[in-house]
């Protein structure tokens, strides 16, 4: 048992965040499927639940780096622990009780249901759902454009299930199992493969995205004097109008391009405003606005844009939905406008809220045709965290511009097709200008919802209750007259 445990705890590591092995995650959790199907004590719970700690703390692990510390690794890797536990030991439940394929599809449908938990109803996003170990296969991330992460989710975890069975009870009881799931995964791969062969649709529009002078040190030095910033906005404005040059129509800044306190906001946009109208082109300024006039680091700011018109107008001024949970600022409640450059419906969102599919989903259902994403990473989540935004937006058919600060700024079209992308560290002048199509292109996710996760909850709902009925049938009823067991 150790030996699998170890092997479980090594497919984790190589599953999940950056360095990994994508084809991994079809099978990474049979062996921990494997030890709970052979015996179901509490000893071997306690070891996969030990494991499972080791290894995710050791994967997630692999997000640090010069920027950023340890400290946060296990407010992300422990909640993926117990949600993945939880399915391990429920699907197991139900194969020795109703059987090795409905442990099967249980387990597939747990794992699904509650990643719609994690991203719909924590702030925890949707780090670590399984659909996210196969971030490179843009064939596969078409389904989304169907099923929402959902549903590549349910197929990728189907693999470990078939996979403990199959080891358990060998191959041939679960032949249709395997062949329907093959199948699955080649309809999937060939709809997206058709998908990948269309064009996209829509009017072009040149979109400049920029990279901030403003490194993680500047950052950490603002909260000592936030005014060593002053000089580093000059270089935003600069790399603008560089943009400018190069033919954008829109430019946008990163996530916290720059940070003000509330005394010295009004300059900065009124900078920014007078430049819309000046180059006559739209300014999408990203930045953070401490509340004090003396920030220290325990400081919360505010985590915003403000989108300024060619006229010099202000199309909208949007706060970050989904603040990163280590860092709880403010959070705002408004949808992103959808506003109207050269004719385009642009809306959006700021980083981390487009690791959440309602926020895209919104963006689509507003009537958006172009999603803005300006973000702020680093090494360690690059570029994971990126393709992370890129999957929500093909599963609404939005083309999006995501200029990042410290990491690798990308432009993708309606189907995740890279058009452009800057890393931060790159040599040359920090702008990345793409022409980017501008239609949306419809999609049944985005019309339809999360109908895949709502079908796995009925289904673990139907298992378990039927656990529940046999588990009383098997147990024999006593007389309370006698005290004898009856038949």
């Amino acid at each position: 048992m150790i030996a699998i445990l170890l092997a479980g705890a090594g497919l984790v590591f190589m599953t999940f965040m950056r360095y990994s092995l994508p084809v991994l995650g079809w099978v990474v959790f049979a062996p921990f499927l494997f030890v709970l199907h052979r015996r179901a004590t509490v000893g071997r719970h306690l070891a996969v639940l030990g494991t499972l700690v080791i290894a995710f703390l050791a994967a997630v692990s692999k997000m640090v780096s010069s920027e950023i510390p340890w400290a946060p690794v296990p407010a992300f890797a422990l909640p993926l622990v117990l949600s993945y536990f939880v399915a391990l030991a429920t699907a197991s439940l139900v194969h020795r009780r109703l059987g090795a394929r409905w442990g099967i599809y249980t387990f597939a449908s747990v794992v699904t249901a509650l990643g719609w938990v994690q991203y719909t109803f924590t702030p925890g996003s949707s780090w670590g759902v399984l659909a996210h170990t196969q971030l490179d296969n843009l064939a596969l991330v078409q389904l989304v454009a169907l099923t929402g992460v959902g549903g590549v989710t349910w197929l990728v975890a189907l693999g470990s299930g078939l996979v403990a069975a199959s080891w358990s009870a060998g191959v041939r009881a679960f032949r249709i199992d395997i062949a329907v799931f093959a199948v699955l995964v080649g309809t999937a791969l060939t709809y997206g493969q058709l998908r990948l062969g269309k064009s996209a649709p829509g009017a072009l529009l040149r979109v400049g995205g920029i990279i901030s002078p403003v490194t993680h040190d500047d950052f950490r030095a603002a909260y000592h004097n936030v005014d060593t910033l002053r000089l580093l906005d000059d270089g935003l404005f600069t790399r603008s109008a560089r943009a400018v040059d190069l033919g954008a129509r829109i430019v946008v800044w990163p996530e916290i391009a720059t940070l003000v306190t509330r005394e010295t906001e009004p300059a900065l946009t009124a900078r920014g405003q007078a430049f819309a109208q000046h180059h006559e082109v739209a300014l999408m300024m990203a930045y953070g606005v401490f509340e004090t006039a003396r920030p220290t680091p325990r400081s919360l700011y505010v985590n915003k844009y403000r989108f300024y018109g060619p006229d010099g107008s202000l199309l909208d001024e949007y706060v970050k939905r989904h603040p990163v949970p280590v860092d709880p600022n403010p959070a705002g409640s408004a949808h992103a406008r959808v506003v109207q450059v050269d004719g385009v419906a642009v809306s959006g969102g700021i980083c981390y809220d487009y690791g959440f599919p309602e926020i895209a989903r919104d963006n689509a259902r507003d009537g958006a045709g172009l999603a803005l994403v300006p973000s702020s990473d680093w090494r360690g989540i690059d570029p994971e965290h990126g393709r992370m935004a890129l999957m929500n937006a093909v599963a609404v058919g939005l083309p999006m511009v995501r200029p990042v600060r410290a990491a690798t700024s990308i432009a993708s079209d309606q189907y995740g097709r890279i058009l452009a992308s800057l890393r931060a560290d790159a040599s040359g002048d920090g702008v990345m200008v793409v022409a980017v199509p501008t239609a949306r292109v419809p999609t049944l996710y985005a019309r339809t919802g999360e109908l895949v996760p709502s079908v796995a909850v009925v289904f673990v709902a139907f298992a378990l209750i039927r656990v529940l009925r046999t588990r009383r049938r098997a147990q024999p009823s006593v007389s309370p007259h006698t005290g004898s067991s009856e038949p």
